[in-house]
């Protein structure tokens, strides 16, 4: 029987055929573009929190000095300590990859920070593994902290191009 209606003419074209179509569009304008916005905010949030982990990573880097200066001389804490700057050291290599992948245009700010922070964070780590292991808790609080002008000068520069990164 549906072969026989193929035969009859088309119905004459009607306004309220035309809202439809128009409303059936608009609709599937309105859901692709939502999809999009979607879609653009999960990668910004993606984005956000890869630079937080890679700003974490040189923040954990930075703070290595005072955790080998604090440690007890026992010969576990040296090597969860020695395990704990290798993991430190993978996860700055991770996140200058995964920068280079997901923001290029930061990668070079990012990489100039891992620098200054090993330039400095290194030799005041060498210097705390030389110092006497901490014996009592009023060894803990060290009376100057350990001081990272060009880290953090880097760091600056770092987040204005994580904030200008679309």
């Amino acid at each position: 029987m549906s072969w026989l209606l193929s035969f009859l003419p088309p119905a004459p074209i009607t306004w309220d055929g035309i809202a439809t179509v128009v409303a059936a569009i608009l609709a599937a304008a309105i859901v692709a573009l939502g999809f999009l916005h979607e879609r653009r905010q999960h990668a910004r949030s993606r984005r956000a929190e890869a630079y937080a982990g890679a700003l974490q990573a040189v923040s954990d880097y930075l703070e290595a000095p005072y955790r080998v200066r604090r440690r007890s001389g026992v010969a576990a804490d040296r090597f969860a300590l020695t395990a704990h700057v290798s993991e430190i050291q993978s996860r700055l290599d991770f996140y200058t990859a995964h920068l280079a992948l997901i923001a290029p245009k930061v990668l070079d700010a990012y990489v100039e920070l891992v620098a200054a922070a090993k330039a400095e964070a290194g030799p005041q780590m060498s210097a705390a593994w030389k110092a006497r292991p901490t014996r009592r808790d009023s060894d803990v609080p060290l009376v100057v902290p350990y001081s990272h002008p060009r880290a953090d000068a880097a760091r600056a520069v770092v987040l204005a191009a994580m904030k200008s990164h679309p």
